[in-house]
């Protein structure tokens, strides 16, 4: 974030991947979670079915409470024979990360238990995933690559291959877990007869950021087959926006403290989420009465405010207590302040702009 007076400038927090076509289905929620001494690992999936020849997904999350810097350690063992594991061997905290699994016609069907460790110095906390592998029913199909990261208003694309095997005939294209107000299309078109096609996605800027799975499923006259990956959404972030205010009291030394009436701007085209608000006192406009002169209460409101696309809010419009805006105060000190009589003083604000 880089500050500015009366201007904020925002920073983002990201995560990412993606794949669609038709009505998306809601951001994914973990269903297994591993707690170790201050490290946890969440995947979304405590199981997950591929064939041989094909490729299978899963996304995880590793926590470390208390501690959001420096690299995980992250590994995947339990793979059945010939299976190529592709993951990053390092994560951050609270990003999400994709390991996929290909399968190959040397790998045996069966249920494997895929062991999904992290390890942050001495600790080390493990997760397993049951990997389920059988036989295609006439082909296979493979989304590459496994996942996606966007920002939300963004497009983006995936290469869907496939092994037809002795099948000749046309495969109809189904996409499912494309998150609302995103839309896909598949080219050359929803029925094949060739063996690639490419998955083109769009989001719109009120996508709600999450990790999804987006799956497409291919159906023939006597076989079907499937293929995933996956989609990660990221709030979109907005640059320099306008925040104004004044303390609403005349200040003395020792007087109560004025409260500062937050006006944040919102000039783009969707709703924007505030978060981070800050203000400090950088002078005055008088020689000698300097910033030293007076100390500011933060800002105590919801930690998260949302200001519609094309409009300005106060922190009262926003249901804001006075008793939670930002408190600038001048304390009795023990030096002369005869300097900041009808000094005005000058604020600066910051804070982080994010797509609701």
């Amino acid at each position: 974030m880089r500050r500015m007076h009366r201007r904020f400038r925002l920073l983002v927090l990201l995560l990412a991947a993606l794949l669609a076509a038709s009505v998306g289905s809601g951001a994914l929620r973990p269903t297994a979670t591993t707690v170790g001494v201050g490290l946890t690992i969440q995947a979304d999936q405590s199981s997950v079915g591929v064939s041989v020849g094909a490729q299978a997904v899963v996304a995880v999350v590793v926590s470390e409470p208390g501690s959001l810097l420096g690299p995980i350690a992250l590994s995947v063992t339990g793979a059945p024979i010939g299976a190529t594991v592709n993951y990053p061997h390092t994560v951050l905290a609270g990003v999400p990360s994709v390991i996929s699994v290909l399968t190959a016609a040397s790998t045996p069907v069966g249920s494997y238990y895929l062991k999904i460790s992290a390890t942050t110095g001495t600790t080390t906390t493990t997760i397993s995933v049951v990997l389920v592998v059988s036989l295609p029913t006439g082909f296979t199909m493979v989304m590459n690559p496994p996942s996606r990261t966007v920002v939300d208003g963004q497009s983006t694309s995936y290469a869907l291959t496939i092994n037809r095997g002795l099948l000749a005939g046309p495969i109809g294209l189904k996409v499912t877990g494309i998150p609302q107000f995103a839309t896909a299309t598949v080219s050359p078109g929803l029925s094949i007869l060739g063996n690639s096609a490419t998955v083109n996605v769009t989001t719109a800027t009120n996508v709600v950021p999450g990790t999804y799975l987006v799956t497409i499923k291919g159906t023939s006259l006597l076989a079907s087959a499937t293929a995933s990956a996956y989609l990660i959404v990221l709030p979109q972030t907005y640059p320099d926006f306008p925040i104004n205010g004044a303390a609403d009291r005349v200040l003395a030394p020792g007087s109560e403290p004025g409260a500062v009436n937050l006006a944040i701007t919102n000039p783009f085209g969707a709703a924007m989420t505030v978060t981070n608000l800050g203000v400090t006192v950088t002078g005055t406009d008088k020689v000698g009465c300097g910033a030293g002169n007076y100390a500011v209460t933060a800002y105590g409101g919801p930690a998260s405010l949302t200001i519609p696309a094309h409009s300005t809010k106060t922190l009262q419009q926003l249901g804001v207590p006075r008793a939670q805006w930002p408190q600038v105060a001048m304390p009795n000190l023990p030096v002369n302040q005869d300097a900041c009589k009808t000094a005005t003083v000058q604020l600066h604000f910051s804070g982080t702009g994010n797509g609701a």
